[in-house]
C-alpha cells in the first residue's frame, strides 16, 4: 500500500518537528497552619492563576486542597491565589527546558520547574525562599503555597478600657473641676492669714464679689454691659484727669 505524496510529506514534517513538552505543576495548601486548620475550610470559589505574557492560566481548588496546572509552557510566571477569606503569598514559577552541550535547548527534553517566593513591589529578580524544584514530566512538580493572613472586612468593636475612658475631654474637664472644688478649701485653710486676707479682698473687688448672697443669683443678675460701661467711664475719667494735669503743668511752665 502506497501513501499519497501529500500524506507522506505531512508525516515526515511531523517526525522532523521537535517535540515540545509542557510541565505539570501542583501547588498544595499546607494542611497544618497557624492561620488555616484545613484546606477544606476554604471557600469553593478559591482559585489560582499563573500570569505571564498573554492570557493567564487558571486552576480551581481541588478536593485534596491543591491547585493543579497542566500543560504549562516554558516561561516565567507569577502565581496568585484568589481567596475570599485568606490572603496567600505570591510565588514565582520558572519553567525551563533542558540544555544541550552548547547551552541550546534540545528537542524532546524534559522541562525543569523552580518555584520561589517573590515580593510585590520589588524587582522580579528579587527572589525569596525556594518552595519547590523538580521535573515537569510525569507527576510533575509539587510546591507549597502558604496563607499569610486572614482578610478582615469589618472592624471589631473595642471593649471597655479605663485608660480610653480617662482620655475623654469631658472626663478630664470634670476631674479638673472636681480637683478645684475639693482642693480650694484645703488650700484656703493652709494659706497665710495675710495672703488669705489679700485673696478675699481681690474676690470682693471682682464683678461677682459685691452684694453677697447666693453666687448663683449673682451670676444671673450680673449685667455685663453695665460693668463694661463702668470700666470704660472710669478709664476715660482717669485719662481725662491725666491730660488735665499735663495741661496745667504745661501752662504753669509757660507762666514761669
Amino acid at each position: 500500500m502506497r501513501l499519497p505524496i501529500r500524506h507522506s510529506l505531512v508525516l515526515l514534517l511531523s517526525l522532523a518537528t521537535p517535540l515540545t513538552h509542557a510541565a505539570r505543576i501542583t501547588f498544595a495548601v499546607p494542611s497544618v497552619s497557624n492561620l488555616l486548620d484545613t484546606p477544606a475550610s476554604l471557600p469553593p470559589t478559591t482559585h489560582a492563576t499563573l500570569h505571564a505574557f498573554g492570557d493567564p492560566l487558571s486552576a480551581p481548588l481541588s478536593r485534596s486542597g491543591a491547585f493543579v496546572f497542566d500543560d504549562v509552557k516554558p516561561g516565567s510566571y507569577l502565581l496568585t491565589v484568589h481567596c475570599r477569606d485568606y490572603a496567600f503569598e505570591p510565588l514565582r514559577v520558572d519553567v525551563t527546558g533542558g540544555a544541550g552541550k552548547e547551552g541550546e535547548r534540545q528537542g524532546g527534553s524534559e522541562e525543569m520547574v523552580s518555584v520561589w517566593q517573590t515580593f510585590r513591589g520589588n524587582e522580579w529578580e528579587n527572589k525569596g525562599e525556594r518552595r519547590g524544584v523538580g521535573k515537569g514530566a510525569g507527576m510533575g512538580t509539587v510546591a507549597e503555597v502558604r496563607p499569610v493572613g486572614r482578610k478582615e472586612f469589618y472592624q471589631e468593636r473595642s471593649g471597655f478600657s479605663p485608660l480610653s475612658f480617662l482620655k475623654s475631654p469631658m472626663i478630664l474637664m470634670a476631674l479638673v473641676t472636681l480637683l478645684f472644688v475639693v482642693g480650694m478649701p484645703k488650700l484656703m485653710e493652709n494659706m497665710d492669714p495675710e495672703t488669705r486676707a489679700e485673696f478675699e479682698e481681690m474676690q470682693k473687688k471682682g464683678p461677682l464679689g459685691t452684694g453677697g448672697g447666693n453666687p448663683a443669683n449673682q451670676i444671673q443678675n450680673f449685667d455685663l454691659a453695665s460693668w463694661m460701661a463702668g470700666k470704660t467711664e472710669g478709664g476715660n475719667g482717669a485719662s481725662g484727669s491725666t491730660s488735665g494735669k499735663g495741661a496745667g503743668g504745661g501752662s504753669g511752665r509757660r507762666r514761669g
